[in-house]
């Protein structure tokens, strides 16, 4: 289905010249795009679209970080990776990325954090997909004491690490999801 560029809302560039929504699912769209990258020039991209995420580098009162280990299906693995998840959609928009970063700490971990910073927001692969992580550091956490569930598909272990234990995982290659990868260099990095 060909549509105009005013009627796909996410994508306002002005090099647009023709879009086909190729694939409409819950999470994605996947677009063939036309774009006019220089006078005269016209050339065909895929991208995906991909809804907003927030992702949460959570660092207890005994410096340790939590990660959680879960199964992904797209590298048919059990793998490690800092709390995050998809914002949810309210109406038209979505929830405001640190509303999504407390809920996800809660539904995956059961914790809470006393304190909040927006460390930076990125995308993972630009050249053909526009998903938006907001990563955070939360501090101070304390156990909720009733936690929000865990969504009814997800099979999350929780786990605790130190400075050296995490340089030891990222030294042997244990880590291998981008935006934790990210999140844990930081950290263990930056002067406390």
């Amino acid at each position: 289905m060909k549509v105009s560029n005013d009627e796909v809302g996410f994508l306002k560039d002005d090099k647009l010249r023709a879009t086909e929504l190729v694939f409409d699912g819950k999470i994605i769209q996947v677009y063939k795009n036309q774009l006019e990258i220089e006078a005269g020039l016209v050339v065909e991209r895929e991208l995906i679209h991909h809804q907003p995420a927030a992702a949460v580098l959570a660092i207890t009162n005994e410096a340790k970080v939590i990660l959680v280990k879960q199964y992904r299906p797209a590298v048919a693995q059990a793998i490690f990776e800092i709390p995050a998840g998809l914002l949810d959609r309210m109406d038209q928009n979505f929830e405001e990325a640190l509303v999504g970063a407390k809920r996800e700490l809660e539904e995956e971990t059961g914790y809470r954090a006393n304190k909040w910073q927006a460390l930076q927001t990125f995308y993972l692969s630009p050249g053909y997909l526009n998903e938006e992580i907001t990563l955070f550091i939360a501090t101070d956490l304390y156990l909720a004491p009733n936690p929000l569930a865990q969504d009814e598909d997800e099979r999350i272990e929780i786990f605790y690490f130190s400075k050296d234990e995490i340089k030891n995982l990222l030294m042997k290659g244990k880590i291998v999801d981008l935006k934790t990868l990210f999140a844990l260099q930081y950290w263990v990095n930056r002067e406390d």
